[in-house]
Parts: structure tokens; C-alpha cells; sequence
């Protein structure tokens, strides 16, 4: 029963309960009433008119829903007898959606959830620009405690703000190091910084301000899960000590897990301990250029960032009048919540815009797959036509299997997204905790749903109209021969098939270019022999190895073991290593005396023993290698890179030059503040550049300097970097092995091979790559069969035509070559539009690719080959079948 409009139907129901009353009133009038009390017995007899009224409408709801239900059997019955094209519509909506689904997982995650703090946009970083004139203009590091007491004191927009640290210390529980020790990351925090982020102990209190001061600072705060996991969660845990660095802290509260593990800068790793930010030494003025700690502030209620700027601004600027170590620094701030995605942000774009071309291929497909499948039952939509469906009725039914398609697809895409979601997880780089904590919650769910939905309406609506544009008399004198669609409706298919193709291109080609780049990056000479290297950190502490002659007689014994192992073919203890950076030193150079801080040049530092050069094998270029007999007590000597040379001796023999490791005399510095050396050397030979800032960046000036020679530079932390005979991952446990026989408190950690270090340096574009990829490969996947399945249409609706063609003597080589140039026509426009895409898509990929341009041309035409080459051999299997044509019967048939 076809359904009036719902005002007439109102009217409708209006009237017939006008009349119900009308003639029941009639008869109380007969019984001897008068006209009034008729018509009052009336509406007595008859009862509320509304709830009546609601009764029937509730009764003509059911039929719509009904009606709905019909739709959907209908659409599962139809969809049933068709189960290829409703595998192959399902498959491509699964990965259309399952593809954006996992993207917006990541984006969610980065970008949209809420951080686990109260006010938490009232939360930003703050930062220094510019470091001691060691970095690049617009570089953001962290600033000085001194500048952050500053602009804590003189500002007028926040209520708070704390310097604090993190640091690798070895760490033991249970008391009197009972406990095996490991290696973790402990924070150095002040008293404010729990309070600053609005977090209230578990269990216990904050620290207090006394507590930051040096010898009253053996106090620790440890996190939920570390006391659930050593401790059992003891509810005595108050009161209990642990051990780091050899030194006894006593517990004093438990923190909940809120601090998200991408929070703390430094090296990968939760943070699960906190001790005081202690030190006299970190308040010196001497320290004001010693940056590189962390800085949380909280803006006061109603604070724009613009507004905290401008104010932290004007103290910067004030400090830089007033100390020559801040001449150039500037201060920038940004939200919390703005840090999350860090080196995310450029590949997160990228790959919000291949999701993007994703759904939009697979929508497209899904377009053409309808207009063809609707093409194929033109005679049945006829035969429905004549019966007396209307063509809003033949819409709904359309429309009900396209909707019935999307939520099937959806659920599968769905499912598609939690297997790669839980890969995600598993897999992501430990340089990007952040994308440990991808997880489906409400928004990603209302996000899938809403596409489908939108998969529904948009790209269903077009088909379901098209194919009900139905010429009934026509189709039906058809008979049961093929209808053979439009030029128009072919002219549609085929653009939509040449949208795939050219969308599919994009993908390729700047998966492509992120592929090469990924392998130029990782293949690149780092400068040394990288080849069974294998390095591990471990810390000497100065609580029992007091001064560094102790340090450096613990390092020097440890290297000799393991030098004396089976398999090892030299060793050295260092704290630098390709293409990780040391530390940035300041110099004095002789004849190049400076007036501006900006001016003083600088070097990566590092120091190591007499063996650095042939365990890591860099070349020496001119001059003498450090010798067994380079110790204390003889004069101070260095290696210089190349580039070093290059910089500051250009036009002079370096060799027995000598000059100052530390700051000029316009630094306002002590000998040995913060990190800094203060030694005259005698450059004693050059050597080779290799990698020291990282492996995008071209080498920096390169000092290296022996431990033994310098004390002030001489701390705990150092590397060990052997190099093997075989698998450089076998002697872990003789190493480890041989420190603990030295000493069984300290951890060996961050065991890796060298090859794993640059792997690590890469994971950010390795993680994106691996993705782009999969969608590159998946919308090749769809175009493709986008191309099979016009090709295979055409051909079919041209049956008839080719078997003339064949009976009048065309070749079946002809016969195949014009169903093969249909194929051919499509994927060459496809490419053409493609190639402008990708070429339109490279601001996407210019800040991130390594060693290759980003409109390489050779990357664009081979992806452009390869397209039409897959094309081919997609429209190879059609041709194939028509060439198999039987003439007679086909024409006997028509």
C-alpha cells in the first residue's frame, strides 16, 4: 500500500475522527438527546479523541517501518543471488574503510583525546630558540633552570612553571640492593611539577621545597604501575627505599599513571621514578647557558597563548640585554597537547591525505560497480516498473542495497582496522611512544559509522537514481536480450575508472619516493665501518668510583676485558657513536677572537679511549692516532674531523695547532659548569667525517678528546662499541657477563647493533612508508579491478558486435587488441591526470624525503609505466574470453 504524505495523512486521520463522532452523536440525538448533550455522550462514548489519533498513527509507523524491513530482505535476497559482486563491493568498502579507520585511530589518538590532566589546554612546553650559539636559528631546546626562574618571576600570565630532567640511572629495589638493578629512567623534578600538572599522589605527598636542596634530596615518588609490579601494591610502601646509582631513596608517595610516556624528553621509556631537581650548582649564574631541561608552565584562567608569548617574550628580551650567554636566545611556548604528534606531524599529514585518496578510490569503485550492476538488471527495474513501482519505490529498494553494502562493508572495515590498529601497537618505533596508545573508543567507532553512512548516501545515490530512469515499453521489447547501456552511462564509468587510476598513481609514486628515500637514508656511508658493531651503555656511579681517575680506570679495565674476549675484535668505551650526537662545545681559537655570543664557534664533543678509531673504524687521514701512552699525566691532545678543518683551519697545517676546548672570555662561565670542558689540546691528527647530528644532516666539526685527559668532562655515563668477528648480538652475554663480574649493581642497557641504531633513526619515516605502501598497494588492488570490471562489461555488452565482426572476417587478434585499447585508453588518462596529482601531492613530501627529489622524474615514470603495464594485463583477461567467441552461436542466439 503506497503511503499518503504525512500532513494529508494527519488531515486524513482528523477527518475520520470527525465523522466516528459526527454519527455516534447522531444517534444519541435519536435516543431523545439534545443537540448538546449529544454531542457531549458523544465524546464520552467515543473516548480521547488524541490518544485514538495516536493509536492509528502508531498502526501507519509500523507500515513504514515495514515497508523498511521489505527493503532490506529484498536487498539481502538480491544481494544473495549475486554473491561476486557483492564480495567484491563488500572487500572494497572494507578497505576503503578499514584504511581511514586505522589512520583516524592514529589521529585520534595524537590529536583529539584529551590529556590525562585537569585544564590540560591551560598546559604548554616552554622553550628556548636559539642554544648558546650552538644551534640553528629557530631551533627549540629546552631552557636553563635560571631562565626559567626568571620568567617564573617576572611573568604576569601563568600560575606556574618548572624546569625539571630526565636521566637513564641504575636502579634497584628491595632493600640493601637485593633486587637485580636495571636501567630506567628516573625524573629530576622540583617540587611544583606534580602540582603544575595538577596531579595528586596515590598514596604519600609531594615533595617540598627543603627536599630540592643537595643532601636532603634522598626522597622518591614511584608510579602506580611500578608499585603494582615490584612492590605488589604493599600498602606500606611509604617508608620503603630503593637504589639508584648506589645511593638509598626513601619512598614517600605513589603517583597515578597519567604522565604519558611521549611527555618526558630523552630516551624511549616510561618514566616510573622521580627524585628532587637538586643541585646548588644548577642556580650559578655560570649555568644560565647550560639548556637543554625540560619546561612545563600553567596559564592563569582566561590567558590566551598569544598573550603568555608577548610576556615571556619581554623577559627574554630583558635576559639577552643582560647577559651576553643570551644575546640571540628567544622563548617560544606551545600547547601541551600541540607536542603530542612531535615528528608525527608532517607524515600524519601525508597520510591523512592517503587515506583520504583511499575511501575516495574505493567509493569510485563501489560508484561504478553499482552503475554496472544496475546496467545488468535494466530489464528487471522494467519489468518492477510495469507492475506499478514508482521510481521512488525502485530509488529506496536501490538505495536499500547500497546501505545494506555499506554497513556490511563498514563492520568488516571495522575489524580490518583492530587487526591493523593491534600490528600498529606492537610494531611503532620506540622514538614514537606516542603511537603505543592508539585504541578504538567512541570516536573512532562514530567515525566508521559515519562513513559508511556518508559511502551511502553519496556514492549510492547517484546509481539508485540513474538506474531507475527506466524506458519500460523499451526494455521490455528487448526481450531476453543484453541491454546494452548509453554512451552516456559508458562515458561515466570509464571517468570514474580513469579518477581510480589516476588517484592510484598518486599513492605509488609518493610511496615510491618515501621507499627510496627510506633505503638512501639507511644505505648512506655513515663514515665509519659499520658492519658487526654492537653498542651498549652502562653508568659508572660516583657514589662508590669517586672522581674521574676512578671512572676512567673502571672504563679502561671493562674495555680490556671484553677486548679479551673470543669472537671480539677491538672494543672502545666512548660516549659517541655514528650517527648519534655528542655533546656541543663552545671554543676559544686562537686569532679569532669574538665580540657576540652568536659568533662563537662550536664542535659536537665527545670523548673515548685510544681504540676509538679502529673499533669504529674511521680513517685517519693526516697526522697520529692516540696512543697507549696519551695519559694524565702527559699534555692534552685531539682529534679533528675534516670538517672541522675545513671550518676553522682552512688555510693551515692543523697538525700541532693548539686551542681551547670551552667558551671565550665574553662567556660568563666556570671551568667544568654543566657539561662544558675547559682545556687547552694539540690537535695530533684528522680524520674523516662521519655522521654526528643525526642521519639527515651533514657531518658538524668533530672533536674527540680521551677521558683520562679530561676530569671535568669525564662523567659516569658511557657507551661501550665493540666490534665482532660474527653476530654481533651473540656476545650480549659475555659482555654483559664481564661488567658484572666488575660490578654486579651496574646494568648493562640500550643493547644495540649498529645497524639497529640507524633503523631507530628512521622510524618515523619507516612507519610511514610501511603504510603508504600498503595503501598504495590496495588502491592498485581496486583500480585494477575498477579496469577488469569495465573492460569485462564493455566486452559483454558488445558480444553481439564483436561476433558481426568475427563472422565478417575480423581477425581474433583484432578482436582482442579492441577490447585491449578500451583498457589501455583508460589507464594512459588515468596516468596523465595521476602524474598531475602527484606532482600537485610533493609539498606533502619535500620536508621529509632523504637524497631524492620529489618530483624525481624517473620515479614518476616508472610509476606511470607500471600503472598502464598493470592495466594491460587487466584488460588482457577480457580480451582473452571475447577472442573465445563462437559467432554461430551467438548470432543464432540474438
Amino acid at each position: 500500500m503506497k503511503m499518503p504524505r504525512r500532513p494529508n495523512r494527519d488531515r486524513e486521520i482528523d477527518r475520520e475522527l470527525e465523522l466516528h463522532l459526527e454519527v455516534e452523536a447522531e444517534e444519541q440525538r435519536e435516543s431523545g438527546l439534545s443537540a448538546d448533550d449529544a454531542r457531549h455522550a458523544a465524546r464520552r462514548a467515543f473516548g480521547s479523541t488524541a490518544l485514538v489519533g495516536e493509536d492509528v498513527r502508531a498502526v501507519w509507523r509500523s507500515e513504514w517501518l515495514d515497508a523498511i524491513s521489505r527493503h532490506l530482505r529484498y536487498a539481502a535476497r538480491s544481494l544473495r543471488k549475486s554473491p561476486g559482486f557483492a564480495a567484491v563491493a563488500i572487500v572494497t568498502l572494507a578497505l576503503g574503510v578499514g584504511a581511514n579507520t586505522v589512520i583516524f585511530s592514529v589521529v585520534n589518538a595524537l590529536m583529539l583525546q584529551p590529556l590525562p590532566f585537569p585544564d590540560a589546554d591551560r598546559l604548554v612546553r616552554i622553550y628556548s630558540t636559539k642554544a648558546s650559539g650552538a644551534g640553528r636559528p629557530g631551533d627549540l631546546i629546552g631552557p636553563s633552570p635560571l631562565d626559567v626562574r626568571d620568567f617564573e618571576r617576572g611573568n604576569h600570565t601563568f600560575e606556574r612553571m618548572v624546569s625539571y630532567d630526565t636521566w637513564r640511572k641504575n636502579v634497584s629495589f628491595g632493600e640493601a640492593a637485593a633486587s637485580e638493578p636495571e636501567q630506567m629512567r628516573v625524573g629530576l623534578v622540583p617540587a611544583a611539577y606534580f602540582q603544575t600538572l595538577g596531579m595528586q599522589p596515590l598514596v604519600g605527598r609531594f615533595f617540598t621545597d627543603e627536599e630540592n636542596q643537595e643532601g636532603k634530596h634522598y626522597v622518591a615518588a614511584i608510579s602506580a604501575p611500578l608499585w603494582r609490579s615490584r612492590f605488589a601494591g604493599e600498602q606500606g610502601i611509604l617508608g620503603r627505599t630503593i637504589r639508584i646509582n648506589d645511593e638509598s631513596y626513601t619512598i614517600v608517595a605513589v603517583m597515578p599513571q597519567t604522565i604519558p610516556e611521549w611527555m618526558e624528553p630523552g630516551r624511549p621509556g616510561p618514566v616510573d621514578v622521580w627524585t628532587p631537581f637538586y643541585g646548588s650548582r644548577k642556580w650559578a649564574e655560570s649555568e644560565r647557558g647550560g639548556r637543554g631541561d625540560a619546561a612545563l608552565g600553567r596559564l592563569k584562567p582566561g590567558v590566551l597563548l598569544e598573550q603568555a608569548q608577548a610576556d615571556l617574550s619581554a623577559i627574554a628580551g630583558g635576559l639577552a640585554a643582560a647577559h651576553p650567554i643570551d644575546q640571540g636566545v628567544g622563548v617560544a611556548i606551545k600547547r601541551l597537547s600541540d607536542t603530542r604528534v612531535g615528528e608525527l606531524r608532517p607524515m600524519l599529514l601525508l597520510l591523512i591525505g592517503a587515506m583520504s585518496l583511499i575511501l575516495l578510490i574505493a567509493c569510485v569503485n563501489l560508484a561504478n560497480l553499482l552503475l554496472a550492476r544496475n546496467s545488468a538488471r535494466h530489464r528487471e527495474l522494467a519489468v518492477r516498473a510495469a507492475l506499478g513501482a514508482g521510481r521512488t519505490g525502485l530509488a529506496a529498494q536501490l538505495f536499500a542495497e547500497m546501505a545494506l553494502l555499506s554497513l556490511v562493508g563498514g563492520a568488516v572495515g571495522l575489524a580490518l582496522a583492530r587487526v591493523g590498529i593491534a600490528a600498529l601497537t606492537q610494531m611503532h618505533p620506540d622514538r614514537l611512544p606516542q603511537l603505543g596508545a592508539i585504541e578504538i573508543d567512541w570516536r573512532v567507532l562514530a567515525f566508521t559509522l559515519a562513513v559508511s553512512l556518508m559511502t551511502t548516501i553519496v556514492f549510492g545515490l547517484a546509481p539508485a537514481l540513474t538506474g531507475t530512469r527506466v524506458d519500460v515499453v523499451d526494455a521490455l521489447k528487448q526481450g531476453g536480450r543484453s541491454f546494452s547501456a548509453g554512451p552516456r552511462s559508458q562515458r561515466v564509468r570509464n571517468a570514474l575508472v580513469v579518477v581510480e587510476m589516476a588517484m592510484a598513481l598518486v599513492l605509488l609514486v609518493e610511496a615510491s619516493l618515501l621507499a627510496q628515500s627510506i633505503a638512501r637514508l639507511e644505505g648512506q656511508r655513515l663514515g665509519i665501518r659499520q658492519e658487526r658493531l654492537l653498542k651498549g651503555h652502562f653508568y659508572v656511579p660516583d657514589v662508590r668510583y669517586r672522581g674521574a681517575p676512578a671512572i676512567a680506570r673502571f672504563c679502561d679495565e671493562f674495555a680490556r676485558r671484553v677486548r679479551a674476549l673470543p669472537g671480539v675484535i677491538d672494543a672502545s668505551v666512548t660516549t659517541l657513536y655514528p650517527p648519534n650526537n655528542g655533546w656541543i662545545q663552545m671554543l676559544d681559537l686562537p686569532g679569532r677572537a669574538v665580540t657576540r655570543i652568536q659568533d662563537v664557534p662550536t664542535a659536537q664533543f665527545g670523548v673515548a679511549d685510544a681504540h676509538f678509531l679502529k673499533t669504529l673504524g674511521v680513517p685517519l687521514v693526516r697526522g697520529r692516532d692516540f696512543s697507549e701512552s696519551d695519559s694524565e699525566a702527559t699534555a692534552t691532545v685531539a682529534l679533528v674531523s675534516e670538517e672541522f678543518v675545513r671550518r676553522y683551519f682552512p688555510a693551515d697545517d692543523p697538525i700541532g695547532r693548539r686551542f681551547h676546548i670551552g667558551p671565550p672570555p665574553i662567556v660568563e662561565t666556570t671551568p667544568g659548569a654543566g657539561i662544558a670542558d675547559s682545556s687547552d689540546v694539540t690537535i695530533v691528527g684528522v680524520i674523516g667525517d662521519f655522521k654526528n647530528a643525526g642521519l639527515a644532516v651533514a657531518p658538524e666539526p668533530q672533536i674527540v678528546v680521551l677521558y683520562s685527559q679530561h676530569p671535568l668532562v669525564n662523567y659516569g655515563f658511557k657507551d661501550i662499541v665493540v666490534r665482532t668477528a660474527a653476530d654481533p648480538r651473540a656476545l650480549t652475554p659475555a659482555i654483559r657477563r664481564e661488567l658484572h663480574q666488575l660490578d654486579a649493581d651496574m646494568p648493562f642497557a640500550e643493547v644495540q647493533t649498529m645497524d639497529e641504531i640507524v633503523q631507530t633513526q628512521t622510524g618515523g619515516q619507516r612507519f610511514t612508508t610501511v603504510w603508504l605502501i600498503l595503501f598504495a598497494v590496495a588502491g592498485l588492488a581496486l583500480a585494477v579491478v575498477g579496469v577488469y570490471g569495465v573492460v569485462s562489461f564493455l566486452a559483454a555488452q558488445r558480444r553481439q558486435e564483436l561476433a558481426v565482426r568475427m563472422a565478417i572476417g575480423a581477425s581474433r587478434a583484432g578482436v582482442f587488441w579492441l577490447v585491449l585499447r578500451q583498457s589501455l585508453a583508460i589507464a594512459v588518462a588515468g596516468a596523465a591526470i595521476g602524474l598531475l596529482g602527484a606532482f600537485a601531492a610533493q609539498r606533502l613530501t619535500s620536508g621529509i624525503l632523504f637524497g631524492i627529489s620529489p618530483l624525481d622524474p624517473v620515479t614518476f615514470a616508472a610509476g606511470a609505466i607500471f600503472l598502464v603495464g598493470v592495466a594491460a594485463v587487466a584488460g588482457t583477461i577480457p580480451g582473452v574470453r571475447v577472442t573465445r567467441i563462437d559467432p554461430a552461436r551467438v548470432l543464432r542466439q540474438d
